[in-house]
């Protein structure tokens, strides 16, 4: 299974280089720009199925690809932004979601680290039983950091930074592996320019 990690879009706090932003954060005016600047990358990849946060952030980037394929959008909420964790010890507790006015459930604001590393496992087990062999997933950069943690196994965590609409690749079998596929396609710092 090839699991394809996509970081959302520059939002506001993205800019302002804040570590983490409420779930109301929208895509900045180069944001959206980025959201249809990846799809003829994203196009090449021979996607199969997307799952995406409740985020507006993350559904808005990933819209404009979903409708130039016609693929639909899986919402899960267990894949919406979480907090930064660097300690291994943390112990898992039941994530709790409240309803939204966008009519997704998104966890509750005061969530604990327990809460959010249980929603990582739960997003790996969503994204496990697809029946998809290359799958999109849509969500933020504290979520894709565990992820890959998760995915890869590793005995300390690792931060793995990830630009806005940066991708990583998990090639999952008997050995996980993870490439970085774009870091500098849609970066705010590298190859394009804001328009």
């Amino acid at each position: 299974m090839d699991i394809f990690l996509l970081r959302h879009a520059e939002t506001d706090s993205n800019r302002a280089g804040l570590l983490a932003s409420g779930s109301e954060d929208a895509l900045t005016e180069y944001g959206y720009w980025q959201a249809q600047a990846i799809v003829d990358g994203l196009m090449q990849l021979e996607i199969e199925a997307i799952l995406c946060s409740p985020y507006s952030r993350a559904l808005d980037t990933v819209e404009p690809f979903a409708k130039t394929t016609g693929l639909p959008v899986v919402v899960q909420p267990c894949l919406a932004e979480g907090q930064l964790i660097l300690e291994g010890s943390v112990s898992h507790e039941e994530p709790v979601y409240m309803p939204h006015a966008s009519g997704y459930l998104h966890p509750v604001t005061n969530e604990r680290a327990g809460a959010f590393l249980r929603r990582v496992r739960l997003a790996q087990e969503v994204i496990f039983s697809q029946s998809a062999s290359k799958v999109l997933v849509v969500t933020h950069g504290h979520m894709i950091r565990e992820l890959l943690n998760s995915l890869l196994a590793l005995p300390e965590k690792t931060r793995f930074p990830h630009d806005n609409c940066g991708l990583s690749l998990v090639s999952v079998g008997e050995v996980n592996t993870v490439c970085f596929l774009n870091r500098a396609m849609c970066s705010n710092q590298a190859v394009h320019r804001r328009p």
